[in-house]
């Protein structure tokens, strides 16, 4: 009933707009302006106040004329031009009739003989030398020019030299390789990651389901394989759905939510996270859509003003995925060990005793763990250095994420097959690890 009443006002307000349109006072002006458009417009602008354009003034022959830098060339190339002047006026006249050509060459000559004659009021003429000193003097401007740019270079070498980042011998600098490319930011790499660190404890969610009297943490696990299940649809980035996350837990450890509303903030979540990461989010008629019509268009946007409202405004969240990027370049991580842990990482999104963890400390503890699985090497110095965690800050969380793979939920199977495909190296297909290859 509400999308009828909106097609009939939307049909009611074309009406209107086409009866303006057939309207006396749209129809006399749209002819006013058909006959405007069939008068001379060149003539109408010429005449204004009773006097002729410039442009008028330079068709008349009798008018002076010359071209621009005319006699900078003139000065120097005089006995070229007339040269080329007598041969013109030796070469017969060519045309129907004769006349109009005549008149054209007579006009050309006439111009160029003026220009070319040194008694003109109008002309500046210029020595030879003085074309020659001018042009020296480019010359010297020109490499004086080139030397500042030479230096400016230098400085801007020096002053990118001076900001990066010093780092030990013994830690490889993953970000040297691209410093050429402005795509990576491969110089404000290690200081934009160290302000999400610092921003961690600011976004940090605290255990919030005894406050929900209505809720459950297996109404969550729910949410996000739904979630999870929408992102996939939809070709959403990964970055989109650990956002949505985010806010519905962030969401939730403030506002009360009864359980018939806990679909409805997890769609707002995402729609408001569409709107921060992708390049072509998904029409609210999209998200009510999947959500089977169980909400109105007016809920759906009181809700997601409530969720901006709650979080102050503030999205631009630390995520542990953008985390595990970077620490997957830093360890030099294989595409199939970064899809291993991308895969234990969204799954801890299920568990809801996993928020009270950092984001880039779970980003650690899922990569060391997919490092083990696919025996890809061991926690290194270089990883230390960039993370600030060592592999024995991770060992509880490893173990945790370890028994998590080994008895996943049975009726929440949407995040497992989803990398049991080829596509993401069936990742899921791996066995948990015991607890000699953990401590090995």
């Amino acid at each position: 009933m509400h999308r009828r009443g909106t097609m009939n006002t939307k049909k009611s307000k074309g009406t209107s707009l086409l009866d303006v349109r057939k309207s006396k006072s749209g129809t006399s002006t749209l002819s006013q302006i058909h006959k405007d458009a069939q008068k001379p417009f060149l003539n109408v602008l010429g005449n204004l106040n009773g006097n002729k354009r410039q442009g008028d003034n330079m068709m008349d022959q009798k008018q002076k004329r010359r071209a621009a830098f005319g006699d900078i060339t003139n000065a120097i190339n005089e006995n070229n031009i007339q040269k080329k002047d007598i041969l013109k006026k030796t070469k017969p006249p060519t045309g129907v009739g004769g006349k109009a050509t005549k008149k054209k060459s007579e006009k050309k000559r006439t111009v160029k003989t003026e220009n070319t004659d040194p008694t003109q009021e109008d002309s500046v003429p210029l020595s030879q030398g003085s074309v020659v000193s001018s042009s020296q003097d480019s010359v010297s401007s020109n490499s004086s020019s080139k030397g500042s740019l030479t230096d400016l270079s230098q400085i801007s070498t020096v002053s990118e030299e001076d900001e990066r980042e010093i780092v030990p011998e013994s830690v490889d600098d993953v970000d040297t390789e691209n410093l050429q490319d402005t795509a990576q930011c491969a110089l404000y790499a290690p200081f934009i990651f160290r302000y999400y660190k610092e921003r961690e404890l600011k976004f940090m969610v605290p255990m919030y389901m005894d406050t929900q009297p209505t809720l459950t943490t297996n109404m969550r696990a729910i949410l996000v394989d739904w979630l999870v299940e929408v992102q996939e649809n939809f070709e959403l980035n990964h970055e989109t759905l650990y956002l949505a996350v985010k806010l519905v837990d962030t969401y939730l450890s403030v506002r009360q939510v009864p359980k018939e509303n806990l679909q409805l903030v997890g769609a707002v979540s995402l729609f408001v996270a569409c709107k921060f990461d992708e390049r072509c989010p998904p029409l609210i008629e999209d998200f009510l859509y999947i959500c089977d019509d169980a909400y109105r268009r007016t809920e759906f946007l009181e809700m997601e003003r409530s969720i901006l409202k709650t979080v102050g405004f503030d999205i631009g969240m630390p995520l542990s995925y953008r985390f595990l990027r970077r620490y997957a370049k830093c360890a030099r991580a294989s595409m199939e060990t970064l899809t291993m842990a991308r895969f234990i990482l969204e799954m801890s999104l299920m568990e809801y005793e996993n928020i009270k963890y950092r984001e880039s400390k779970m980003a650690c503890a899922c990569l060391l763990l997919a490092m083990k699985m696919k025996c890809a090497g061991e926690w290194s110095s270089t990883l230390e250095y960039y993370t600030g965690y060592t592999a024995e800050d991770l060992t509880c969380l490893v173990k945790d994420l370890n028994a998590m793979i080994a008895s996943p939920p049975k009726m929440l199977t949407t995040i497992k097959s989803k990398y049991s495909h080829r596509v993401f190296y069936e990742v899921a297909k791996v066995p948990a690890l015991s607890e000699e290859q953990l401590n090995s």
